[in-house]
């Protein structure tokens, strides 16, 4: 859905950046389609390089939260334009048109919304966005609570605890016909982020050998216990049920500046 022709659009952004004499002036606009093949032609059409809103990967968010552990999270960047080109993608998690009572009302359930703000927040790829309704919450006729610590997660990547490496997945924690997939958004020494979109979960991760003996909480406090990292370089690291867990060395640079800091 655009409301101003694309040529108008590629010849504006051609002219910004030819007057300012850089190429690297950031221009983003909304073109707000859950197909990412039609989001895609569109910023082949532009022939400029021009960011847009993640819309695709918000659907993904809203229909993960609604599916909880019945929904793959191994899918859910399938589909999205920071998978398909990260450079031109604003991902989000809700705005204020996906709010409730608005046009594009498709708001992502608030059980859910701490996993997504820690999959754009915490990883490399994109330029992630918050609400404001999330992290102050919304009034009016539809009121809604803001997310819980949402301050934190923007304060953990402040404090660089997403990694320069890529994303991965090391499997899956099976009990009798469940199946619930854990990931570690960014598989670096400086922190190990763990998601659950079932009921409680546990992976044994390796953070490397120069950290072993070093004991390990979760920065955000949902998760009470303590890790120590083996002479092997790995631990095990847990995450509450329908929740998210960012494990970092208890005596790292920045944990007193966390709300729940121990």
């Amino acid at each position: 859905m655009c409301s101003i022709d694309f040529g108008f659009i590629r010849d504006f952004v051609k002219h910004v950046r030819e007057k300012s004499s850089s190429d690297n002036i950031f221009c983003c606009g909304e073109y707000w389609e859950d197909s990412a093949t039609t989001v895609n032609k569109y910023l082949d059409d532009i022939g400029v390089q021009f960011t847009v809103f993640d819309a695709p990967l918000h659907y993904n968010f809203k229909e993960a939260g609604e599916a909880k552990s019945a929904f793959d999270l191994r899918k859910i960047w399938d589909g999205t334009i920071v998978q398909s080109r990260p450079v031109d993608a604003v991902t989000l998690v809700d705005n204020h048109d996906t709010q409730v009572g608005q046009a594009l009302e498709s708001w992502v359930s608030s059980g859910f919304k701490p996993l997504a703000y820690a999959m754009i927040l915490l990883r490399l790829d994109g330029y992630p966005c918050v609400f404001y309704g999330d992290l102050y919450g919304c009034g009016g006729k539809n009121p809604q609570q803001p997310v819980t610590q949402l301050e934190d997660f923007i304060r953990a990547r402040k404090l660089g605890l997403l990694g320069p490496s890529q994303l991965c997945w090391l499997g899956t924690d099976r009990r009798g016909e469940s199946s619930r997939w854990l990931c570690s958004l960014f598989h670096v020494s400086t922190s190990q982020v763990v998601l659950c979109n079932g009921s409680e979960g546990v992976k044994t991760m390796e953070v490397g050998k120069e950290h072993a003996g070093e004991v390990w909480t979760d920065v955000l406090g949902w998760h009470t216990g303590e890790v120590t990292i083996g002479e092997d370089g790995r631990a095990e690291f847990r995450c509450p049920a329908e929740s998210v867990s960012i494990w970092v060395n208890k005596d790292a640079h920045g944990r007193d500046e966390f709300s729940k800091a121990k």
